[in-house]
């Protein structure tokens, strides 16, 4: 059964004696609190340094003006999708912002929102590369929100979009659910399989962490990635270890899910915040989720080449391939992507120039394994094939 939101006095004064601040500029982890035991202020700040133990420094958006001081708060985690639209935007309609957004439909429920912005510095801002360290980097985050907040442990959700709900289910849950001890998972567009190891997870943990993933049924592959396939791969590994899972995909709905993070957000919680008699209360109404309006980035000025400009042969190595590629002229980026059913995710970035192009994949991948690519110029998918190394 979920515990209640209110904990008692004592627990409260426990947790509140631990009070950190953060600096105004950008520090390292250890310079960016206070020791006067004060705690951090209950208001709205947005991009916020943050300097974690392993070297990795972002920015962090916190939400927790109205929130109640006078017990411990819920907390609510967000990671953004590739790119980080929604962290750049957080007033936009499309995710945090507006009345039917995360932060607003967090607040209303007394939860604290904490958006995350990914410590990538290396090409788009993704969760998923460097996952393992951007875990350690989130844990120390975390860990910090807890000393400066009277946060609730047992009521932290985790809630992200595409990149980011791969992050939470691959990377960040496998390796520290040790530092919660209740609330949820909300991830859309995605959610894949563990692609660490797992800590065990704690049993109380498991009873206590409902999982829901939320992603379009005709989420299939626009784009390159299969989000639906990993909704299911990912839902389906949680429920055999006991967590109780569920998958929401409505049909016809694509990777767009502009302006229903925030309602879908709002049903689970409402669904798993118990009343008064201890059991969940669950809306009478259902939620009425709109119409997708703008995709999450924004227009690119980039010409964007045809695939049919994309001429390119693989010639496979031991440990990896050769591509030659025609690459037409206006081309920012070009992204080749490697991957292997049970294996590591490869991604290779290249600044792109006109004219034929040798690509050297070498000294990653493993001989005679079998692999799918796709190559990529500015966001759209231009190629894509399989190789085998040799053996």
């Amino acid at each position: 059964m979920r515990r209640t939101r209110l904990k008692t006095a004592t627990l409260a004064a426990v947790i509140a004696m631990v009070g950190l601040a953060f600096a105004t500029a950008t520090p390292p982890v250890a310079a960016a609190v206070s020791t006067h035991g004060t705690g951090l202020p209950y208001t709205d700040r947005t991009f916020q340094p943050f300097t974690a133990s392993n070297g990795l420094s972002s920015q962090f958006h916190v939400y927790a003006s109205g929130i109640p001081q006078d017990h411990a708060a819920g907390l609510v985690l967000q990671f953004h999708g590739d790119d980080a639209y929604e962290f750049k935007n957080p007033t936009s309609s499309y995710s945090l912002g507006g009345a039917s957004g995360i932060v607003a439909q967090s607040r209303g429920r007394g939860y604290i929102t904490v958006p995350v912005l990914a410590p990538d510095t290396d090409g788009p801002i993704t969760w998923w590369e460097n996952g393992s360290a951007n875990a350690d980097f989130v844990a120390d985050l975390v860990n910090t929100l807890k000393a400066g907040y009277n946060i609730d442990s047992t009521d932290v959700w985790l809630v992200g979009y595409s990149g980011g709900a791969q992050f939470i289910t691959q990377f960040y849950l496998p390796e520290y659910s040790s530092q919660i001890n209740g609330g949820g998972t909300v991830v859309f567009g995605g959610g894949g399989v563990p692609r660490v190891s797992a800590a065990p997870f704690d049993d109380a943990l498991v009873s206590d962490l409902p999982m829901h993933w939320y992603t379009g049924a005709a989420d299939t592959g626009a784009g390159g990635y299969n989000a639906l396939r990993d909704a299911q791969n990912g839902s389906a590994w949680y429920a055999a270890r006991g967590f109780t899972t569920d998958l929401e995909s409505p049909p016809g709905l694509g990777h767009n899910l502009s302006g229903r993070f925030g309602q879908v957000l709002a049903q689970h919680l409402d669904q798993h915040v118990p009343g008064a008699d201890g059991t969940p209360t669950i809306p009478t109404t259902p939620v009425v989720t709109p119409t997708p309006t703008t995709p999450p980035s924004p227009p690119t000025t980039t010409p964007q080449p045809t695939p049919s400009a994309w001429n390119h042969t693989i010639i496979p190595t031991r440990i990896g391939a050769d591509l030659t590629v025609s690459i037409p002229p206006g081309t920012s980026r070009t992204t080749f992507r490697v991957t292997a059913i049970k294996g590591p995710f490869y991604v290779y970035n290249y600044t792109t120039r006109t004219g034929p192009r040798t690509l050297s994949i070498v000294s990653s991948l493993s001989p005679d394994t079998t692999y799918n690519y796709t190559l990529e110029a500015d966001g759209t998918i231009v190629g894509s094939g399989s190789f085998r190394t040799l053996p």
